[in-house]
């Protein structure tokens, strides 16, 4: 069977990126393929020679296996409870206004449902945050402030 190959030249930091745009790729098939009660996937052979010329370490590979798990959860979390703000604002401002929110055009309402959300962003948060009161986290910002 005929291979073509191709001969790349990039700094080592560009391939650190694409062999951790690889792992989250990996990390989130092999996620979704547990959930559907499917076969797990072997490690591809691309990571391991990226890690190969990286020289990164089997410890190291399993450890930032790992993190990045890590990160992908924490990143999915986030999105959950930032639409779960934005959609409780949506509810309260609707239920609020009444018969009045259908008459408002989607702009006047989108922005009095982000006045809500920005007001009442940490409660919405609060209400499903699944972390001990006692962890000491930084406060999350608001779709708003992430904007900027």
């Amino acid at each position: 069977m005929y291979q073509e190959y191709i001969s790349l030249t990039l700094p080592k930091r560009d391939l650190e990126e694409f062999h951790r745009g690889l792992l989250q790729r990996f990390v989130a098939e092999s996620l979704v393929r547990r959930e559907q009660g499917l076969e797990e996937s072997a490690y591809p052979d691309s990571l391991s020679k990226l890690e190969e010329i990286l020289g990164v370490s089997e410890e190291r590979a399993h450890a930032m296996l790992h993190e990045t798990e890590d990160d992908l959860w924490n990143y999915a979390w986030y999105v959950y409870t930032d639409e779960w703000a934005w959609h409780r604002a949506k509810d309260e401002t609707i239920k609020e206004l009444g018969k009045k929110s259908t008459s408002l055009k989607s702009d006047a309402l989108d922005r009095l449902v982000e006045e809500r959300y920005e007001k009442n962003f940490e409660t919405y948060i609060r209400e499903i945050d699944m972390k001990e009161e006692t962890d000491e986290v930084e406060p999350r910002k608001s779709r708003e402030h992430r904007k900027k």
